[in-house]
C-alpha cells in the first residue's frame, strides 16, 4: 500500500510545478540569485508533493560562501551543545572509554553542517547554497564524460537538485530545532529520524520518475550509495571512530528505519511516529512501542567536595551499542549489552582542577543488568589489558583501581551505576564503614575468559 501512495506522490510531483512568487519573496535580498530562488522553490514544490504536504516551503535560497555557511551551522552546533557542555561530556566519554574528547562537539557540529555543499539555516529560513552548486547550466554537458549530466538524463535530476530536495525536506518536515543543550539520546533519536525521512524524500524525487520508489522504500537503494555519497555527511567517511560509528547509526540506521515504517504507511505513518519516538532505543525497534520515560534522580555527592554539575547527558541504546561494540571490537556484544535499556543519565561532576564521572543506568530485566554489567568489565579489560577488575568486598560491586582512575560498577536490582573517579576523590566518596563491615560483592554473570 505504501508503494501505491509513494509512487502516486511520484507522479505528481514530476509535473510541472505552479507559478509562484518566488522572485517577489527574494526580491528584497540584496544580490539575491533569482533563477537559484526559482530552482529551489520547485525542488520544494515536488518534495511537497511526495512527503504529502499541502504547503509551500518558505525557505529562501541564497549563495554562501564556505566561511558563511560554516558560522551559520556553528551557531546552530552551539544551539544543540554549548561549548563547555560539549568539553565537560567529552571528559565524561573519555572517562568511559567513549573517543578521545572531542566527540559530542565534533557530533553536534557533524550535525549541524548535514551534507556538503549546503547548510539549512532554519532560524532565518534559508538555504546557504555553495556558489558552484545548482548552477543554471548544470547537467548541459556531455553525459559520458560529465557525472552530472550522466545523472539528469538517467532520472531527470541533477544532483545538486537532490541534495536540494534533502534540506527542503528538513523544511517542510523538521518543525522547531531542537532545544538545546540535549542529550546525545535525544539528538541522536531526533536526527536519525530527521536525516532518514529527508533521505527517502530525496531519493524517491531523485528516482521516482523512473518508477524505482518501491527499490528506496524497500532499502535496495540507499543514500551511501548515490550521487557518489552527496547524501551523507563528510565526516561519516573522515572523522574518528566513534564519530563514524554514531553518524552511521543517524544517516545509515535512520534511513533503514524510516523506510521500514513508510512501507507500513508512507510519510503520514512517518510524521506520526517522529512524534513519540525519542529515544535511541525507539528508533533501533521501530517494531516495539516507543518506551516510557525513566526519571533518574541525580547522584548524591559527600558535602564539601567543590563539585558541581558539569553536564548531565544519557547515551541511550545506542551510545551504549557504540561504546561495547568499539572497545572491544564485537559488534553482537555491543547488541547484546544495549537491549533492554530502560533508561540512563551519565553526570559529569567538576570543580577546581577535579572531576567526576557517574553514569547510572536502568534494565528491564536483572539479566539485562547483568549482560550490561558484563560488557562494561569486558570494556575495562580491552582499554587495560594487563588489569582486571575484582570484587570489592568492603564497599561491594566491582572495582578497577589505576594510578589515575579507579573505576567501579555497582549493581544494584535493575540498576547499574558505573564511576570513575581520580583515587582521592574515590575515597572520600566511598568512606569504610568498618561498624557495618563488608557488602556482599555484585557478580557478573559471565567470565570475562
Amino acid at each position: 500500500m505504501a508503494s501505491v501512495v509513494l509512487a502516486a506522490t511520484c507522479v505528481a510531483a514530476q509535473e510541472s510545478a505552479p507559478p509562484d512568487d518566488a522572485q517577489d519573496a527574494a526580491s528584497s535580498i540584496k544580490g539575491a540569485d533569482l533563477d537559484l530562488v526559482r530552482s529551489v522553490r520547485v525542488v520544494g514544490d515536488r518534495v511537497a508533493r511526495i512527503v504529502q504536504i499541502d504547503r509551500t516551503s518558505t525557505v529562501i535560497a541564497v549563495r554562501a560562501d564556505e566561511p558563511t555557511r560554516a558560522t551559520a551551522s556553528a551557531q546552530r552546533a552551539q544551539r544543540l551543545l554549548p561549548n563547555g557542555r560539549a568539553d565537560a561530556r567529552g571528559r565524561a566519554w573519555s572517562d568511559l572509554g567513549l573517543g578521545a574528547g572531542t566527540e559530542p562537539r565534533d557530533l553536534a557540529a557533524a550535525l549541524a553542517r548535514d551534507l556538503p555543499g549546503m547548510t539549512f539555516d532554519a532560524v532565518a529560513a534559508r538555504l546557504l547554497v555553495d556558489p558552484q552548486r545548482l548552477l543554471p547550466d548544470s547537467g548541459h554537458a556531455d553525459p559520458d564524460v560529465d557525472a552530472t549530466a550522466s545523472v539528469l538524463l538517467a532520472t531527470g535530476v541533477t544532483p545538486d537538485e537532490a541534495v536540494a530536495g534533502h534540506y527542503m525536506a528538513h523544511a517542510l518536515l523538521d518543525g522547531a530545532s531542537l532545544d538545546g543543550p540535549v542529550t546525545t539520546d535525544a539528538l541522536l533519536a531526533h536526527s536519525a529520524l530527521a536525516e532518514g525521512t529527508a533521505n527517502l524524500a530525496a531519493l524517491v524525487f531523485l528516482f521516482g520518475g523512473l518508477g524505482l520508489e518501491s527499490e528506496v522504500v524497500s532499502g535496495v537503494l540507499k543514500p551511501e550509495d548515490a550521487l557518489e555519497g552527496r547524501l551523507v555527511p563528510e565526516d561519516m567517511r573522515s572523522g574518528s571512530p566513534v564519530l563514524r560509528s554514531l553518524l552511521e547509526y543517524v544517516y545509515l540506521d535512520g534511513f533503514a528505519q524510516c523506510s521500514a515504517l513508510a512501507r507500513k504507511g508512507g510519510f503520514g505513518r512517518l510524521a506520526q511516529e517522529r512524534r513519540v519516538r525519542r529515544s535511541t532505543r525507539d528508533v533501533l525497534h521501530v517494531d516495539r512501542a516507543p518506551a516510557p520515560v525513566v526519571d533518574i534522580p541525580a547522584p548524591g555527592l559527600p558535602p564539601g567536595l567543590g563539585l558541581t554539575v558539569a553536564d548531565q547527558d544519557s547515551l541511550g541504546e545506542q551510545g551504549i551499542v557504540t561504546l561495547v561494540s568499539l572497545l572491544t571490537g564485537k559488534d553482537n556484544l555491543g547488541l547484546i549489552a544495549g537491549d533492554g535499556w530502560a533508561g540512563d543519565a551519565l553526570w559529569r561532576f567538576e570543580g577546581g582542577d577535579s572531576g567526576a564521572t557517574i553514569w547510572v543506568t536502568r534494565w528491564l530485566t536483572e539479566e539485562d543488568a547483568k549482560d550490561f554489567v558484563y560488557a562494561i568489565e569486558r570494556c575495562l579489560l580491552a582499554r587495560f589489558p594487563t588489569e582486571r577488575p575484582e570484587d570489592d568486598d568492603v564497599r561491594g560491586g566491582r572495582v578497577l583501581r589505576r594510578p589515575d582512575r579507579t573505576y567501579r560498577i555497582q549493581k544494584t536490582g535493575l540498576e547499574v551505576v558505573v564511576a570513575v573517579l581520580p583515587p582521592a576523590l574515590d575515597a572520600k566518596m566511598n568512606p569504610i564503614d568498618k561498624k557495618k563491615g563488608p557488602k556482599p560483592p555484585a557478580k557478573s554473570s559471565k567470565s570475562l575468559n
